[in-house]
């Protein structure tokens, strides 16, 4: 075995050197022209500040703002229960990255590397974490194989492995076996549980601990915030968050068509929000009879113009929207993404509304459909008749969005369940 994993791993070294000087032109018009790339860069090959020595030190990664978002609850567990213990947080992407930063102001954030072998084992070297908590499923055979070599203790938290991924690590599993190098796995429900058995993950080093996700929610239902307050003044409002193209315009355009023409404030948020500038353009062209605004050009706290398109190009704000709208449509959940966070909007009493394509979040939109709370259109005519119920009958929609809040206070106590689970496999 040992001389099998000996060659498997050459082979991925060398796959990932083809695939590196393939992308190379990519790599350095990048670096030349975003300066935002180019200063995260180094930090990616493990190039960054070693950290000051500490005796105990716990590593948490989220890949991105989901991931990092979910983690919450169970740091702040861990800085109550272990005090002498010293958290770092990191995350892949650079909004996971500004998430973690604004969570965490009293904890290190840092960039988790690529998966090149001297990348990690430089990573590992200047963090020099005693034990690595991965959010979800996180597996990259060379910081999993440098994590063993340091005898560094990994575990997955909230782990969950849809259909589609299960099917690819099974025809991977034997060519490069990772799986035995996590020592647990703390996963959602017992569905996942069942996936991770198939793929011969030892029985005793999966628990199920139900979902972070619902502790990481808001609790008590928070009065709208200013600028938020003023700009929707008590007038009928939706949100289309974490859209993803071209779902912003599909969406928008239908709403504002002479046959629906819905009468009400829309709030766009892009799932990125770097595309607003050319989003702008699209929607002023789509939307000839409305008005649309740039978040960023709209700072003063005064109510939109009546039927304005507010495009968010501001980060952070998601939380805000939900309590000031009266619904959300919850994109990627239009076209074959997967879809985004349900659990957001309801846990701030908001009716939901997404799409047909929901695979990344089945349980949570089995949940809030039980609870009438949410409805799923399998198009977008019968998305828009629902819209128009909410706003004609708001409450209806009021007594939608309580009925998902509760479904959700239902399912908290996942921190501590994951945490008791840590300590009895002896992670820390």
């Amino acid at each position: 075995m040992r001389e099998r994993r000996r060659g498997i791993y050459l082979l991925y070294q060398m796959v990932l050197a083809v695939g590196s000087l393939l992308l190379m032109p990519w790599v350095l018009s990048r670096l030349l022209l975003q300066p935002g790339f180019r200063h995260g860069f180094p930090p990616r090959l493990g190039f960054l500040k070693p950290l000051p020595k500490a005796e105990q030190r716990i590593l948490l990664h989220g890949v991105s703002v989901g991931e990092v978002k979910a983690l919450r609850p169970l740091i702040q567990l861990l800085q109550q229960q272990l005090p002498d213990y010293e958290l770092v947080v990191s995350a892949t992407t650079a909004s996971g990255l500004e998430t973690a930063k604004q969570a965490f102001h009293d904890l290190r954030v840092v960039h988790f590397p690529l998966d090149f072998n001297g990348s990690t084992r430089r990573f590992l070297k200047r963090v020099a974490p005693t034990a690595v908590i991965l959010a979800e499923l996180e597996i990259w055979p060379n910081f999993l194989r440098q994590c063993n070599r340091r005898g560094i203790a990994v575990a997955i938290v909230n782990g969950r492995i849809t259909k589609r991924s299960m099917g690819g690590y099974q025809r991977v599993q034997k060519l490069l076996p990772q799986f035995d190098r996590i020592h647990l796995y703390c996963v959602q429900n017992q569905r996942y549980a069942d996936r991770f058995l198939a793929l011969d993950v030892p029985k005793q080093s999966v628990v199920v601990t139900g979902n972070l996700k619902y502790d990481s929610l808001p609790k008590g239902l928070e009065q709208a915030q200013q600028p938020w307050q003023s700009y929707v003044a008590g007038r009928p409002a939706m949100v289309l968050a974490s859209t993803h193209e071209p779902e912003e315009v599909q969406v928008m355009t239908a709403v504002a068509a002479p046959e629906v023409d819905l009468d009400c404030i829309c709030i766009v948020v892009p799932r990125h929000p770097h595309r607003a500038g050319k989003l702008l353009g699209e929607l002023n062209k789509a939307l000839p009879n409305r008005q649309v605004i740039l978040r960023s050009r709209w700072q003063q706290a005064l109510p939109l113009p009546d039927r304005a398109v507010l495009l968010v190009d501001t980060f952070g704000e998601l939380e805000s929207i939900y309590s000031a709208v009266d619904f959300a449509f919850v994109g990627g959940s239009l076209i074959p993404h997967g879809g985004q966070n349900v659990l957001e909007p309801a846990a701030f009493a908001l009716p939901v509304l997404i799409g047909p394509h929901f695979d990344n979040f089945v349980e949570e939109v089995q949940l809030l459909t039980q609870a009438e709370a949410l409805r799923s259109a399998k198009d977008l005519p019968v998305l828009l008749e629902c819209a128009r119920n909410w706003l004609t009958n708001p409450s209806q929609a009021q007594q939608a969005g309580l009925a998902g809040r509760a479904a959700l206070d239902s399912r908290r106590g996942a921190a501590q369940t994951t945490f008791d689970a840590l300590i009895r496999a002896g992670i820390f």
